[in-house]
């Protein structure tokens, strides 16, 4: 039998935490626990069916981080780059970009983009 979950922010002692309450149980998380929670659903997701679309969804808000902190760094381990994007919810997102992706991105960014999806900025 499911129970129903229910988030709720908070401030604890001056500091952010989320109440969470699932049936008669509830637990308080600090930003520290919250971090190591979404990357653990993260990496569970990652493992799960239906696996998420390619392409981006056309009838989906994306939340926007304007100007993100970003990192590219060599990899000893493969041909091309990784890329760090710094999400303000979800942290620092590493992604392997081998020689022939590097080229499409490269591509795509000097070319001007269709504005064709609806976003909802996120102020770093």
């Amino acid at each position: 039998m499911y129970q129903s979950l229910s988030i709720e922010p908070l401030q604890e002692f001056g500091h952010g935490a989320l109440r969470f309450v699932i049936g008669n149980s509830a637990a308080l998380l600090d930003a520290k626990e919250i971090d190591s929670l979404i990357a653990q659903l993260g990496q569970i997701r990652a493992r799960m069916q239906p696996v998420p679309s390619p392409q981006p969804e056309q009838s989906r808000s994306y939340s926007l981080e304007v100007d993100p902190c970003w990192h590219v760094d060599r990899s000893p381990l493969f041909d091309g780059v990784v890329l760090l994007l710094r999400h303000a919810g979800y942290g620092w997102i590493a992604y392997s970009l081998p020689p022939q992706s590097m080229a499409r991105l490269n591509g795509a960014l000097t070319m001007q983009p269709p504005t064709q999806f609806a976003m909802s900025p996120v102020v770093n």
